[in-house]
């Protein structure tokens, strides 16, 4: 009797140990999943972007990749060209750790594209012209107060945006700056600001979820973990600083390694023009099946006319 409650004691006492090791375990990788040092580091790297930073394309935030390769062959002038088709790149992650270092690279990588995601929902998503011309006068503000969106504006119009320091299109910039924040304020009191307010609440709700949905579906590269580790070693310091963005190189260089996936087989698909060809064909074509004479009632011959194939079905 006593050894039996003896091994039941016993098997009692394991079986809590077990339970106390496993939640260890979970609690552990939670740690290592949600670390307070990579949360310190990625506070900081969003602080040393400027907020007027450059977007990344489009086609580098959908991951886009090579679905099909196209080859045309052009046997009459003897050219050959290559065109690809392609595709996003998004894919679901293999587990919660991948997830996470998604999340934590892509929100700072692509945070001026979640910003015009935001900006973007924002307008669409106002209940009234007032308020959306307020915030019409509001982006305009913003980009009066940078060169960096001056610039790409200057760039897609081709040269025909003309601005410095001092003037915009032939107006004084601060002048503008004034002009444009005041409008916009004014626009806003004309508004309904409840409902504004709460329209901008479910935007910004609706762009967070976007960006979270994209952040977790973009892959991690091997550009964008090199990118991210140049720019932590050129903005250290002291000796800390560097020994803290080797550390999160390391660990950057870590996860893309073990959450890549083996490139897959791009098929190519070749196009031949060949009018030669093609005349040839046809002629013997006309060779196999000559033209008969036809004759109607009133006498006209069909010299084109050929045997009609035997169907037996419509047409």
């Amino acid at each position: 009797m006593h050894s039996r409650g003896l091994l039941r004691r016993t098997g009692a006492a394991g079986a809590t140990r077990r339970r106390r090791a496993t939640r260890s375990a979970s609690s552990a990788s939670g740690q290592s999943n949600f670390d307070k040092e990579d949360v310190a580091q990625w506070v900081e790297r969003v602080r040393k972007e400027p907020w007027d930073a450059r977007a990344k394309t489009w086609r580098e935030f959908f991951a886009a990749r090579a679905n099909v390769a196209v080859l045309e062959v052009d046997v009459d002038s003897e050219t050959v060209k290559a065109n690809e088709i392609e595709t996003h790149g998004l894919n679901f992650p293999k587990d919660t750790a991948e997830a996470w270092s998604r999340v934590k690279a892509n929100s700072v990588r692509f945070r001026q594209n979640y910003l015009a995601v935001a900006c973007a929902s924002a307008l669409f998503g106002c209940e009234c012209a007032a308020f959306g011309a307020a915030l019409v006068c509001f982006y305009a503000f913003a980009a009066l107060k940078s060169d960096v969106i001056l610039g790409e504006i200057a760039l897609a119009t081709d040269g025909k945006l003309a601005w410095n320091a001092t003037r915009v299109a032939g107006v004084n910039r601060a002048t503008a700056q004034k002009a444009t924040l005041a409008l916009a304020a004014f626009l806003f009191v004309l508004s309904d600001a409840a409902a504004n307010v709460s329209a901008l609440f479910r935007s910004m709700i609706t762009a967070f979820m976007i960006a979270l949905a994209h952040a977790v579906l973009r892959p991690i590269d091997l550009k964008g973990t090199l990118t991210d580790i140049m720019k932590d070693l050129k903005g250290a310091k002291s000796k800390e600083d560097l020994a803290r963005a080797a550390e999160a190189g390391v660990k950057g260089f870590k996860s893309w390694w073990s959450n890549r996936r083996d490139a897959e087989p791009v098929p190519v698909v070749v196009v031949t023009k060949d009018s030669r060809r093609g005349a040839a064909q046809q002629q013997q074509g006309n060779q196999q099946d000559p033209p008969r004479r036809r004759e109607n009632g009133e006498g006209a011959i069909d010299v084109e006319g050929r045997e009609a194939p035997n169907r037996k079905f419509l047409p």
